[in-house]
């Protein structure tokens, strides 16, 4: 019982990490939905998934990342998805026929990527029947920061009390129930 006390009070303990997560944006005919992401929803351990469902003939999306804030989005820093295609044709094996045809790409958010936390600037292009449509957009992502906290449990001393105050509980319930079945079972030995 005691151990069982125990274990339940340890998986008690708080903990906080943060799952990443694919957020999705839609490259659609008339924008991105949604048109942006605003801070306080994605950190640098998450990703932007860019999936093209306009279902026009002949029409073809991506986005360019300025990467290093300057303004321009075709700089060394600088980065892009490929033009993503509404669709892949497939062979009879279920293969791409075309092997760089892509609908959908995924954009890690990060310093590992060249993004740095913060706004992004990006522009989304639509090349339908060669002509081009851009529209901007900005994404804000912050950086994942994990605290560890050494002193736990935390809240006011109150709080730490009654957790106290249920542990001694715990024990003195355990160290009765030893002594009344202690003497039980040394008899029942004895008889035997």
């Amino acid at each position: 019982m005691l151990t069982v006390a125990l274990s339940l009070l340890l998986l008690a303990a708080p903990a906080a990490a943060h799952d990443t997560k694919e957020y999705t944006m839609l490259l659609k005919e008339d924008g991105v939905t949604p048109d942006g992401v605003s801070s306080g929803v994605l950190v640098s351990t998450d990703s932007l998934f860019f999936y093209n469902v306009d279902s026009r003939e002949e029409v073809i999306h991506r986005v360019l990342i300025d990467a290093d804030g300057d303004g321009e989005f075709e700089g060394v820093d600088d980065m892009a998805t490929v033009w993503l295609s509404p669709s892949c044709e497939l062979d009879e094996n279920g293969d791409k026929v075309d092997p760089n045809c892509e609908v959908t790409e995924l954009v890690l958010l990060g310093p590992s990527n060249g993004l740095l936390p913060g706004n992004i600037s990006m522009l989304h292009q639509i090349d339908h029947n060669q002509s081009l449509t851009e529209s901007a957009f900005t994404v804000s992502f912050s950086a994942d920061q994990h605290t560890v906290l050494d002193n736990l449990p935390t809240g006011s001393e109150e709080g730490q009390s009654g957790g106290n105050d249920l542990f001694v509980l715990v024990l003195m319930v355990s160290l009765v129930g030893i002594v009344t079945l202690l003497p039980r079972l040394m008899d029942s030995t004895k008889d035997e």
